[in-house]
Formats: structure tokens, sequence, C-alpha cells
């Protein structure tokens, strides 16, 4: 609901989100709540403290615009990491994305899909993944400091855990995301 400098992190691991740019609050956007648009900027991203221990991830998102860029779904600008590497507008890349990631079990509206044979959603979705081992992200969405790629589209809720989920779980959550 805001726009502020600093997104809050819900748990108590302090990996509070910090605003890079200009992406905007757009109300109302979806059964009465907001969304996060960013403009696929080089500077509009949230940035958090690097985790290299994610393993379930849950987006709700859809992607704008008709351009063919790389927008990864968490991003790394720490260095050489993109284990969330994109191919145009497929989820995952088939070569680049890290193993963990590609190898993980993806669901789109909790359908399972193949992420590297799946495009990004253009309309409001529900992403999530289970990976198969700890992978790293600390921001949404920049791929390190490489221009043309970054989020262009809406970001209605990011959740990242850093615990393997059990199918049941990722159904409820998904569930709950849905209404």
């Amino acid at each position: 609901t805001t726009a502020d400098s600093t997104w809050p992190d819900k748990s108590d691991n302090a990996n509070n989100a910090s605003k890079n740019g200009s992406p905007t609050v757009v109300t109302n956007a979806q059964n009465g709540l907001s969304v996060m648009q960013y403009s696929g900027d080089d500077g509009d991203y949230h940035s958090f403290t690097q985790m290299t221990d994610i393993r379930t991830v849950f987006w709700v998102l859809k992607r704008t615009g008709s351009d063919t860029n790389n927008r990864f779904l968490l991003g790394d600008n720490s260095g050489n990491i993109y284990h969330f590497h994109a191919n145009g507008t497929k989820m995952y890349h088939g070569t680049h994305a890290h193993a963990n990631v590609k190898n993980g079990t993806t669901r789109l509206n909790g359908t399972v899909v193949d992420g590297q044979a799946t495009d990004q959603p253009t309309s409001l979705s529900i992403i999530s993944l289970k990976t198969t081992g700890n992978v790293t992200a600390n921001n949404f969405s920049r791929d390190r400091t490489q221009s043309g790629r970054n989020w262009k589209g809406d970001l209605g809720e990011l959740i990242i855990f850093n615990t393997a989920l059990e199918d049941s779980q990722i159904a409820e959550i998904e569930g709950y995301l849905a209404h």
C-alpha cells in the first residue's frame, strides 16, 4: 500500500526491502488490493540483504510490455549470481538459471509448469517455486548491472521462505493469495 523507501520484513529476520528508483503503487488494482508497478527502467527495483538459502518463493505478478528482454523473477546485483536467469519471456533460462531453480517445482496458478518453457504471465497470476536446494538473491528484480534487465510489470506479493515447504503448504498459501 505504500511507495515508502523501505518495506519492512514481516518475519523476524529483518530482510527489509529498500526502494530504488521510482516504482509506484497502483491502488485497487486487484480485488481491492494494491500492486507495485515497475517501469522496467534500470533503476527501478527493490533490494534486500542477500539471501543464500532461498527454498520456496511466491510471487503475485504480471509482466507488461511487448519487449522480450530478460526479466528475472528475483535478481542479485552483488556479482556473478543469476540463479533466477530468465530467457526472454520465459521464467527461467535452460542454461544460465541455477539447477536448483530449473529442477525445482514451478506452479502457475496452482498448476505445475516447466519454467523453462512457460512465459511469465501477462495477467496478474500466482507463481510458486520450490527449489531443489539453496539459491541466492538480493532484489526484485534487477539482473546484476545489466541494462534492460529490470522487471516491467506489476508485483502484488513476494514471499520468500528459507525452507522447502510441503506441497500441501504451498497449495494452502496459493489458495490464500488467490482470494
